[in-house]
């Protein structure tokens, strides 16, 4: 009669735990679904940046060749003799071109860092037979 009697008891114990089972797989039986729409949502998103990322540098793109373009016909050498010429500028003939000579100064004047790495350098590289 105990025996019978805690079979008895134990019965609700058992009924929980198969509700709960039974919600458990519910709840991941809808997660899944809800999952994959989730991801499917976050990939659409990120295609539609991606395409406006890419609409940008085209953009950009067509800009800098429209700059680069304005910048040569700026700079270019028939533009510049014109506005020269505008200005009352000519290119110098060769009666008025002087050359000066400068002796006596050393552009490059070498420290004793270079001398010591020249060194280290030369050492280094030199063949060993």
């Amino acid at each position: 009669m105990n025996s019978a009697r805690q079979i008895k008891n134990s019965e609700p114990v058992v009924r929980l735990r198969i509700m709960l089972v039974g919600v458990c797989i519910v709840v991941i039986a809808m997660l899944g679904p809800l999952a994959l729409v989730y991801k499917q949502s976050y990939i659409n998103q990120t295609s539609i940046k991606l395409e406006a990322k890419a609409d940008t540098i085209n953009a950009l793109n067509r800009e800098i060749a429209a700059l680069k373009l304005k910048s040569s016909s700026l700079s270019s050498t028939a533009r510049v003799e014109r506005l020269a010429k505008s200005y009352g500028l000519e290119y110098p003939s060769s009666s008025q071109i002087e050359v000066i000579k400068v002796s006596g100064v050393n552009v490059y004047k070498e420290s004793w860092m270079s001398k010591v790495f020249d060194w280290v350098n030369g050492s280094l590289l030199r063949e060993r037979g």
